[in-house]
């Protein structure tokens, strides 16, 4: 009876990463639900003073109302969205692709604001917006993969 050193450290890996993968397919979204939850979640309760902490005022209360839907309401569709593709294998890559198409344009916009701005005061939200941009391509490309692997057996 002999054994293969090189045969066990791949099957020893290969069980791991799948017991892994289905983790790493959703982590994404979870992010997702949970920051955008906790972003809705403050600007429905108390939007002039979340907003006076990021040196915005309002004058009138129809600009309440408005910081309620983009600062509220927006957030929340997201996070109900991502919330909904966690559960289901069916909308799990849709879910992913909600995730890499947010990020990808909050990152650009923050890009373009920090540019345009001359401002670097949320350049620090960079670095979690690209984790999370690289943690969903990494889902994408997980579950593409199990896709096709489900399609040829």
């Amino acid at each position: 009876m002999a054994t293969s050193v090189q045969g066990y450290a791949t099957k020893t890996n290969a069980g791991v990463f799948s017991r892994l993968s289905p983790i790493l397919r959703r982590v994404p979204l979870v992010m997702v639900t949970v920051i955008f939850t906790m972003i809705s979640a403050r600007y429905l309760s108390d939007p002039v003073r979340e907003a006076a902490k990021v040196g915005i005022s309002f004058t009138d209360p129809g600009g309440i109302t408005v910081a309620r839907v983009g600062f509220a309401g927006f957030p929340l569709a997201i996070a109900i969205l991502t919330f909904s593709c966690l559960f289901s294998p069916r909308r799990l890559l849709a879910g992913q692709f909600l995730v890499l198409t947010v990020d990808g344009v909050v990152t650009l916009v923050r890009i373009f604001g920090i540019a345009l701005d001359h401002s670097t005061a949320s350049a620090r939200l960079l670095i979690p917006e690209t984790v999370l941009l690289i943690l969903s391509l990494i889902a994408i490309r997980l579950e593409t993969a199990l896709r096709r692997g489900q399609a040829r057996a």
